[in-house]
C-alpha cells in the first residue's frame, strides 16, 4: 500500500497527498536551499509532526521508503490501484506537502508517474525550493518556493502583516476553493505564515 493520504483542513478530498521525506529531514532544509527555514519562519509541514511525534514522521518515513525503493511505474500503479478502489473522485497528486525531491532521478520518477495518471485526468503538482535540479521537462506542475525555477511560477512565506509583492497574488488559504497552484498558469502565490 503507498499510502495516499485524501485532503485535510486545506486540500480537499479530492487529492491524494504523497510525500518523499518528513519536514524535520528535508533536503532543501539540510542542503540550505529552503527560503523560509533560512529566514527563521517555521516550516508549516514541522507542526503536525511536532504536535503527533508518534504518527506523523513515522507515516511519511514509510511513504519515503516506498518512495526511495519503488520504481515509477509500481507507483503509478499503485496510485492508480487506490485512486480507482475510492468512491470519491481523485482529480489532483499532491506531492511533498512535506520535504523534497531527493536529486534528479526523483524528478524523472515523479515525471513518468504524472505521465501515467494524466492518462486518466489526473494532474499531479506541488512545490520545490530545489533550485539545484531542473524541471524544464517534467510532466507535473510545480512551483519552484523561494524563486521561479518550477516548470509553474513561485511561491514565497510572508508574515501577518507583510504587504503581498509585486507580481504575487495572495493564497486564500483554502485550497478548496481556489485552483492557482492546480493549473498550467505560471501564477506567483504568496502563502500567510500559519
Amino acid at each position: 500500500m503507498l499510502n495516499l493520504k485524501w485532503g485535510n483542513h486545506k486540500l480537499g478530498d479530492d487529492i491524494g497527498i504523497f510525500n518523499m521525506g518528513t519536514a524535520k529531514e528535508c533536503p532543501s532544509r539540510v542542503l540550505g536551499l529552503c527560503e523560509t527555514v533560512n529566514k527563521g519562519i517555521k516550516c508549516y509541514a514541522e507542526k503536525p509532526e511536532d504536535q503527533y511525534p508518534r504518527n506523523v514522521p513515522a507515516y511519511r518515513r514509510r511513504q519515503e521508503s516506498l518512495w526511495k525503493s519503488l520504481d515509477g511505474h509500481t507507483i503509478a500503479e499503485g496510485f492508480y490501484s487506490q485512486i480507482t478502489r475510492r468512491r470519491k473522485e481523485t482529480r489532483y497528486i499532491r506531492f511533498n506537502e512535506s520535504g523534497d525531491f531527493w536529486d534528479q532521478n526523483c524528478v524523472g520518477k515523479l515525471s513518468y508517474i504524472s505521465s501515467c495518471l494524466k492518462r486518466y485526468g489526473i494532474t499531479t503538482y506541488g512545490y520545490t525550493a530545489r533550485r539545484d535540479l531542473d524541471f524544464s521537462s517534467c510532466d507535473f506542475l510545480v512551483k519552484g518556493s523561494g524563486g521561479n525555477f518550477g516548470n509553474n511560477g513561485a511561491t514565497i512565506v510572508i508574515l501577518k502583516d507583510d504587504l503581498v509583492p509585486e507580481g504575487y497574488i495572495e493564497c486564500p488559504g483554502s485550497c478548496k476553493r481556489c485552483n492557482l497552484c492546480k493549473i498550467n498558469v505560471p501564477h506567483n502565490i504568496a502563502f500567510r505564515k500559519h
